[in-house]
C-alpha cells in the first residue's frame, strides 16, 4: 500500500493525519485478518475515507454512528471474505439523567465534562439531548473501550449531578431538532458574505473567523474568504453553531442574491 500516493492530493494536515491512521488500520486488517474500527469521524472525513477505501482490495467496510441520523461515525474495516453481519460494532450508548435542573445543561456542558475526564473528542460520537416538558435525558455514543471509565467517572455535568446507565444501541432516541428558517440577500455567494448574513456578522468579523480557521463548510475547514457556497451546504462556526443553505434564488434589482437558510434553535 502506497500511502503517499493515496494521499498525495490531501492538503489539510488534520485530514491527512486521520487518513493515515485509517490506512494503518487497513494494513492491520490485511496482515492479521482481524476487524478494526476507527475513531469517530466527521462527515467530511468519512466521505474522504470511503473514497480511498473503495479503491483498496482485500477489505470491506461500513460506517455507523449508532443511529440513522448520526453525524459522527466510525468506520468498521474487515477482511472481504467476512460477511458484514458477522462483524461486531464496538460502540455503546449511555443514558444520562439528572434532577429538576437537568434541562439547563447543554451540549457543550456534556462535551466539556467528558473531555475533562482526559478523553479525546474523536472517542466520542453524537451527544443527543432531549429536553422538553415530558422528558429530560441525554444519549451519549462512545467507543466500547471507554464505557466503564465514563460510567464510573462522570458524576457531574456543569454543576448538576447525573446518573448514567448503558442502554441498547437500538434504544437511542434520534435528535428532534427544531429550526428557524430565514431569508436574506447577499452581494455574492462568497463564504464571508454568506457567513455575515447567517450569523449577523460584519464582513470583517466573518473574515477574521475564517482566518482563525473557525469556519467549516460541510465539516471541512475553509481558509479562503472567496470560497463560494452552494445549496445544501452546512456552514459551521466554532462557538456559534451552524446554518444550512436551503435554496439560492434569483437576484434582486440591485444585483444581490436571495438565500433561504435555516439554523437550529
Amino acid at each position: 500500500m502506497d500511502k503517499e500516493k493515496l494521499l498525495q492530493h490531501v492538503e489539510d494536515p488534520l485530514l491527512k493525519q486521520a487518513l493515515i491512521r485509517i490506512l494503518d488500520k487497513v494494513q492491520m486488517v490485511l496482515k492479521n485478518h482481524e476487524v478494526k474500527a476507527t475513531d469517530f469521524l466527521t462527515p467530511f472525513q468519512v466521505k474522504y475515507a470511503k473514497n480511498i477505501l473503495t479503491s483498496l482490495h482485500g477489505i470491506n467496510f461500513f460506517s455507523t454512528g449508532g443511529h440513522l441520523q448520526a453525524e459522527r461515525q466510525i468506520l468498521v474495516i474487515f477482511p472481504d471474505y467476512l460477511d458484514e453481519t458477522m462483524v461486531e460494532v464496538p460502540i455503546v450508548a449511555l443514558e444520562a439523567r439528572g434532577n429538576i435542573n437537568f434541562n439547563s445543561i447543554n451540549h457543550r456542558d456534556y462535551l466539556g465534562a467528558i473531555l475533562g475526564l482526559g478523553l479525546k473528542r474523536e472517542k466520542i460520537g453524537d451527544i443527543i439531548l432531549h429536553q422538553n416538558e415530558q422528558q429530560h435525558f441525554c444519549h451519549i455514543i462512545i467507543h466500547e473501550e471507554l464505557k466503564d471509565y465514563i460510567l464510573f467517572q462522570l458524576e457531574k455535568v456543569g454543576n448538576i449531578k447525573v446518573t448514567l446507565k448503558e442502554i441498547p444501541i437500538c434504544s437511542i432516541t434520534p435528535p428532534a431538532v427544531k429550526y428557524q428558517e430565514m431569508v436574506g440577500n447577499v452581494a455574492s455567494l462568497r463564504l464571508d458574505s454568506v457567513l455575515g448574513l447567517g450569523f449577523k456578522l460584519s464582513r470583517t468579523e466573518a473574515q477574521n473567523l475564517i482566518a482563525k480557521e473557525y469556519v467549516s463548510v460541510n465539516w471541512e475547514t475553509i481558509k479562503r474568504n472567496f470560497t463560494e457556497v452552494s445549496e445544501g451546504d452546512v456552514i459551521s462556526v466554532r462557538g456559534k453553531g451552524r446554518v444550512e443553505i436551503l435554496s439560492i434564488g434569483g437576484t434582486t434589482k440591485s444585483g444581490r442574491v436571495k438565500i433561504t437558510f435555516r439554523k437550529p434553535i
